[in-house]
């Protein structure tokens, strides 16, 4: 090899390692992905893919999905109906302080009644119930409800961040009067701080132990350590014989 095609690949190698080092700083600079707690790479300090700081934390990545365990409707006034759902929460340690939810009546033939979208929460471990105000739908025409819950709008948080407030239910009693049965009661709010927004749901079962009817009652700014009075009406139907009023349940839900 002569000393002038030595020269002539030190100066090629030269050259091409100038055009390698522009082109990896325009990649750098302008046309590199930016690093993102969604690009499915392990990057920018995470301790695993996706996780870690500064991304959720890894134990969230690795939740289980809330779980829909039935979705029924039930009757309400004339020509009306109310959607009840029993969903939980399999993480112990976890809550969703927000999550979206969607109904879907089904009526004959598969045939979409009525879509009715909406936000809960849940705190770690619980079973909890979504009811719906009533919707003008008569029960005859639904052939199925169905519940979807949006994964990508749970928001996370642990059990020390979401704490569920301590309320107890006594005194509570289910009886007919006149037109509608009434569940009442007393709810006491344990804690000393106020709760805000309390949901109280009260489910009829009849004597086969199947769900009649369900309706709630909404309670707010209840204080630390107060006790009040609550009360829930439901209609009363020709089925108000078959109803077993001792298996009576209510869920007591604070708002976070």
């Amino acid at each position: 090899m002569t000393p002038r095609l030595v020269k002539q690949l030190l100066y090629g190698a030269f050259y091409f390692l100038i055009i390698f080092i522009i082109f990896w700083l325009i990649y750098v600079f302008f046309l590199k992905p930016i690093p993102t707690c969604f690009d499915k790479i392990k990057n920018q300090g995470e301790a695993g893919t996706d996780c870690g700081q500064p991304c959720s934390p890894c134990e969230i990545a690795q939740l289980k999905p809330l779980t829909i365990d039935w979705a029924i409707a039930l009757p309400a006034r004339e020509n009306e109906i109310f959607v009840l759902a029993e969903i939980a929460n399999p993480n112990l340690n976890f809550g969703a302080q927000t999550f979206s939810y969607q109904f879907n009546i089904i009526g004959p033939f598969g045939a979409l009644l009525k879509t009715v979208k909406g936000q809960s929460f849940i705190y770690a471990g619980e079973k909890k119930y979504l009811l719906e105000p009533p919707l003008s739908i008569n029960l005859q025409d639904v052939s199925r409800v169905e519940l979807s819950i949006e994964k990508e709008s749970m928001f996370w948080q642990s059990e020390k961040e979401l704490a569920k407030p301590k309320l107890s239910a006594r005194a509570v009693k289910t009886e007919i009067v006149d037109e509608s049965v009434t569940v009442k009661g007393l709810i006491k709010n344990e804690n000393p701080l106020l709760i805000s927004q309390i949901k109280i749901i009260a489910i009829l079962y009849n004597r086969q132990g199947q769900i009649s009817n369900a309706s709630f009652a909404t309670m707010t700014g209840l204080k630390g350590f107060e006790e009040r009075f609550f009360s829930i009406e439901l209609p009363k139907d020709d089925r108000v014989n078959q109803l077993d009023l001792n298996q009576t349940k209510i869920f007591i839900e604070p708002h976070p």
